[in-house]
């Protein structure tokens, strides 16, 4: 058995380049030197654990030193992070992804948590995991390796996150909007032109939280920092304190002013078709002069994709006034094209044609979703105005911002357009 145990072992390191068993080692001699101290929380999820991290890094920055490994999910990246490391924290939370099964396993291994915390259960990866029990299965490996004394941060509102509880020896803290949670969220407020706030109760105490945040789709993000924030042993006031005001993440419902006047909502990182219909319906109770949908593409769509983008032009139609479908997948939409919708729903193969229209066409205090995953780059909506901007590229792989790419002057000359 130890012989076998110890081939195993050698079999492992032979897989490892000498370069990347050097980095690794460099990594974790960091993490013993500069983490031994530190409580580490862990966010997990299909749905909203950016931002929940990003939340729980801003509550708990106000309580002392900390760093949030926000955005970069991967165990690459972790240990690419610890190996910067040049001085201690007292809290580190980082955001897990998985993309395939035994993912969140190599996460755990660069960075043991202390709290773990999840949000939703989705139908993200659908390739890899085909159904909500698969993905379960392998976020739920992150409660799973939790430490007896540490806590398990759940959502009460999700059938397949609270089904973790029985595999961890952890404490459970559950969150959510239901009854009999222990930190609970209600009387939410979010309809446009308001900002989502609400009433968050942790046992006997009660607090308002007001933030700058669109919609009601980030409560699940907001009670999720706050019950992580809780079990590391932030009050309930701190947290409130510190996510006054807070605006999102970048292209996570972040809201902008266009030059025309009109409100923007930017939703452009990832658009599984799952969860698309959730972010539509965000317009169906704001008030606004006129409200505007613009698609992009949709991920995880199995089976017949093109089916797909019609019914969901149609469920836009159903809460908005103008309907934009952008990109080589508004072809699919032209079919369900009549005389009675042409001034209400559009199609534009080219996207610095798309753009060109939502400049002309927008007026003041219009309010306008952009919705779309990231290989689009549909913020482009937003930052065509910008003088020397020339990027209309059909797709895109680069992972960041248009507005911190350097490529977003292009390489051909274009007529600007003036706004």
């Amino acid at each position: 058995m130890k012989f076998k145990t110890g081939f195993g072992i050698m079999r492992k390191l032979k897989s490892y380049s000498p370069d990347r068993l050097w980095k690794e080692c460099r990594a974790r001699w960091h993490r013993f030197r500069y983490l031994r101290k530190t409580k580490i929380l862990a966010v997990t999820g299909s749905c909203g654990k950016t931002t929940a991290t990003y939340f729980l890094g801003r509550i708990l920055g106000e309580c002392g030193p900390c760093y949030a490994g926000v955005h970069r999910n991967t165990s690459r990246a972790i240990y690419k992070n610890m190996r910067k490391m040049r001085t201690s924290y007292r809290y580190l939370v980082q955001e897990m992804g998985v993309g395939f099964p035994g993912d969140m396993a190599k996460n755990i291994r660069a960075l043991p948590p202390y709290i773990g915390i999840v949000t939703t259960i989705g139908l993200d990866h659908y390739t890899s995991f085909r159904n909500r029990e698969g993905t379960a299965a392998e976020k739920g490996t992150l409660i799973a390796a939790l430490p007896p004394s540490g806590t398990a941060v759940l959502n009460a509102d999700d059938p397949h996150v609270m089904a973790m509880a029985s595999q961890t020896q952890a404490s459970i803290l559950t969150y959510g909007c239901s009854e009999h949670v222990d930190v609970r969220g209600s009387a939410i407020c979010s309809d446009w032109p308001q900002r989502l706030s609400l009433n968050v109760t942790y046992g006997d105490r009660s607090v308002r939280v007001e933030t700058g945040l669109f919609g009601d789709l980030l409560v699940t993000s907001l009670l999720a920092a706050i019950a992580g924030a809780l079990a590391a042993g932030v009050s309930l006031a701190q947290c409130a304190a510190s996510l006054h005001g807070v605006e999102s993440f970048p292209a996570r419902l972040s809201i902008h002013r266009s030059p025309q006047g009109s409100w923007m909502i930017n939703d452009t990182f990832k658009a599984p078709f799952w969860s698309v219909e959730r972010t539509v319906g965000l317009m169906k109770n704001a008030v606004a002069p006129r409200k505007t949908v613009v698609l992009g593409v949709f991920s995880d769509t199995g089976g017949s994709g093109s089916r797909k983008y019609r019914a969901m032009a149609k469920l836009a139609l159903e809460v908005a006034d103008r309907v934009v479908f952008v990109g080589p997948n508004a072809a699919h939409v032209r079919k369900i094209q009549t005389a009675e919708l042409a001034d209400r729903l559009f199609t534009f193969d080219g996207f610095e044609t798309a753009y060109r229209f939502l400049a002309d066409t927008t007026i003041q205090n219009e309010l306008v979703l952009l919705k779309s995953g990231s290989i689009y780059h549909l913020e482009r909506m937003l930052r065509g105005h910008e003088e020397g901007f020339n990027c209309w590229r059909e797709t895109c792989s680069e992972k960041i911002d248009c507005a911190d790419c350097p490529n977003r002057f292009g390489t051909q000359s274009a007529d600007r357009f003036d706004c």
